[in-house]
């Protein structure tokens, strides 16, 4: 079960393009790593009178489970970058990323400071389109640079021959308009729609949660049905938009969304909280069922090993309590 954590401990970088940081995950050798595990630093990502109003689960330091700059384990391992939603910042899923790249990938998350955390509270947004598909193109010039350099942490590390991006919400856009891309190899999707898309048969994973109040499952399940290459749609049980993120689950334990009221309105609080309140099923199970779905959908589609079988809806309903409301699939 690919909802486990994979054969290998998992090290964190950061990689300056100049104007953004991009965060990368990588694999590294079980019990080769010491001191202690990197910790996301609210004070990082938030502007400080932020940090004077949030509730208190979401100011304390997040532990990503990762080792800051480790040794890393004999490579080449595939690409795959993670894009995160509107009003996001490139840590949102550390849980997700840290997973992945347990199994054997490098996972590359880029701070979309157009439409981030800090442009979203400032009233700085600004639209630029395109500007993901650049800096997707700019990380992998950096990596493959770095993977070439036998001095540098990242030798040998890095496959930029297979290459998926994984985008939520907005970020589904951004790996829409990336999946035409030369050397997209496989997309996954979640909780977003078809915008952006163009003609491409790259192989799609569509995840969406039931109980979305922001991207409904009929707009996920629309870009499920216009892809023409091999594709699967898993809508899960009772999630919602943010089901799928660090803060979700902090949220649900704590029962502090609504302390979110004072600062952003009942409006922005009603869309921030979709999925992290007790109405919806719990965001740890739901993470567990898509971490599985996603290594297995990457496992098979990179030709790492052929696990079709094991994204099958039985085994999918069978992952633990966030189970499938709707599943389909061409079979590829």
């Amino acid at each position: 079960v690919f909802a486990e954590s994979g054969a290998h401990d998992v090290g964190v970088t950061t990689i300056d393009l100049g104007d953004r940081l991009v965060e990368v995950w990588y694999p590294i050798g079980a019990g080769t790593a010491e001191g202690p595990t990197a910790l996301v630093e609210p004070a990082e990502v938030l502007p400080e009178f932020l940090l004077e109003l949030l509730p208190a689960s979401l100011t304390e330091p997040f532990d990503t489970g990762a080792y800051r700059d480790a040794a890393a384990a004999e490579g080449p391992f595939p690409v795959v970058f993670y894009s995160h939603g509107f009003g996001g910042y490139r840590l949102v899923a550390t849980t997700y990323a840290t997973h992945l790249a347990s199994h054997g990938f490098v996972v590359a998350a880029i701070d979309h400071l157009e439409r981030g955390l800090v442009a979203q509270v400032s009233g700085q947004l600004v639209a630029a389109p395109g500007q993901e598909v650049i800096d997707f193109n700019r990380t992998i010039d950096i990596l493959e640079a770095r993977t070439s350099d036998a001095d540098d942490l990242l030798a040998g590390v890095v496959d930029t021959t297979l290459v998926a991006v994984i985008g939520h919400s907005a970020g589904g856009g951004a790996a829409n308009q990336a999946a035409s891309e030369p050397w997209m190899d496989a997309a996954v999707s979640i909780a977003s729609g078809a915008g952006g898309l163009e003609a491409t048969d790259t192989p799609y994973l569509v995840l969406a949660g039931e109980r979305d109040g922001v991207v409904s499952p009929a707009g996920s399940y629309g870009l499920y049905e216009v892809l023409t290459g091999p594709r699967i749609y898993l809508e899960v049980a009772a999630a919602g938009h943010n089901s799928f993120t660090d803060v979700c689950p902090l949220l649900y334990e704590s029962g502090e969304a609504a302390e979110l009221e004072a600062l952003i309105g009942a409006e922005q609080t009603t869309r921030a909280a979709d999925g992290c309140t007790k109405e919806f099923v719990d965001p740890s199970a739901v993470q567990d069922l898509v971490e599985h779905a996603t290594v297995a959908f990457l496992v098979h589609h990179f030709g790492i090993a052929d696990v079709a079988d094991s994204l099958g809806e039985d085994v999918l309903s069978a992952i633990g309590a966030a189970v499938p409301s709707r599943f389909e699939s061409d079979g590829s």
